[in-house]
């Protein structure tokens, strides 16, 4: 913690030595009196906001997951155990940051005693990876405006950083599902098609698809489900850089999760990421993006990923 004067505060000081330097000329214990009550205020000023910053705890931070290269929201709650009416918070950025120079933006906040309040600042774009959260300035001018008293917090955890969801231009035709996959889409006909399989009732065979295609299909009757093989995303049937794919990739899962598909993450090196539609793509699509973050990204001693934020550029 740090206490500094204000302007304010640094004007009434020098009226304060003036005012002394007139009591020892003149000696005038009535100014001496005066000069002497404003120094005791000044300190009890400086005492006291220095007590009740430091009783200002921060219980919990939240950053929501973000694509690469944009912008994030760093939340954190604030617990005000004694009666300090106002803060200002300002998130600081990593000094290897190439958005280091940019201009901070300081966040007011309102407290209410005893209660717990959350408050937001947004954060500088990052490449992707799991990166340290920045810390962040707490200052207050209570109770008098004579100083600026200034806490900084280092905040555990980390922010993730996924690749920015990219359309690749080499990215991997989708090849129709196969006859033994078990089922087939027919576009223009709503209803769900799969391979023909002897012993299917003659109705449930659809003759125009056999004349246009030459395969045999059925229709599936009600209460019977069809099993769809997941689509393989696979790292090595893209193209490029290593960012080109992995942002390739990141667009093409998130495709497939927006429509609640069934898909496959295969990573050189990783375990497989498998997931269903359903309920389970939530999950799924979560473990996913952090091991796109993560992936080829060394460590440092910190456990956060070691990013060379001179070279890493935006898609």
């Amino acid at each position: 913690m740090t206490i500094r004067p204000r302007r304010f505060g640094l004007g009434l000081l020098a009226i304060t030595v003036a005012m002394l330097l007139a009591a020892i000329n003149y000696g005038n214990n009535l100014i001496f009196l005066l000069a002497f009550m404003v120094i005791a205020l000044m300190v009890n000023s400086a005492w006291q906001g220095w007590r009740l910053l430091k009783h200002l705890r921060v219980i919990g931070a939240q950053t929501p997951m973000r694509p690469a290269f944009e912008t994030g929201e760093l939340r954190v709650d604030l617990e005000n155990r004694l009666d300090l009416p106002a803060v200002d918070m300002t998130c600081l950025d990593s000094p290897s940051s190439r958005s280091f120079g940019r201009e901070l933006e300081t966040t007011p906040v309102v407290l209410n005693p005893g209660q717990t309040t959350r408050i937001a600042c947004s954060l500088a774009p990052a490449p992707r990876g799991y990166l340290p959260l920045p810390d962040i300035l707490l200052s207050t001018h209570y109770p008098l405006g004579l100083w600026t008293i200034r806490q900084r917090v280092s905040l555990p955890g980390g922010q993730w950083v996924h690749p920015a969801p990219v359309e690749g231009r080499h990215r991997p035709h989708e090849t129709r599902q196969s006859d033994s996959d078990g089922s087939i889409q027919y576009e223009g006909d709503p209803t769900r098609l799969r391979a023909y399989q002897p012993g299917d009732p003659f109705r449930h065979i659809v003759f125009r698809h056999f004349a246009k295609t030459g395969k045999l299909v059925s229709r599936t009757p009600e209460g019977v489900s069809t099993t769809v093989r997941p689509a393989v995303i696979d790292y090595d049937d893209f193209r490029g850089t290593r960012e080109q794919r992995l942002s390739a990739i990141t667009a093409l899962l998130l495709e497939h999760v927006a429509h609640d598909r069934p898909w496959q993450l295969t990573l050189p090196g990783e375990p497989l990421i498998e997931a269903r539609a359903g309920s389970g793509q939530r999950q799924a699509r979560r473990r996913a993006l952090q091991r796109l973050a993560r992936f080829g990204r060394p460590l440092d001693p910190d456990g956060f990923d070691r990013v060379d934020w001179t070279v890493e550029y935006g898609p």
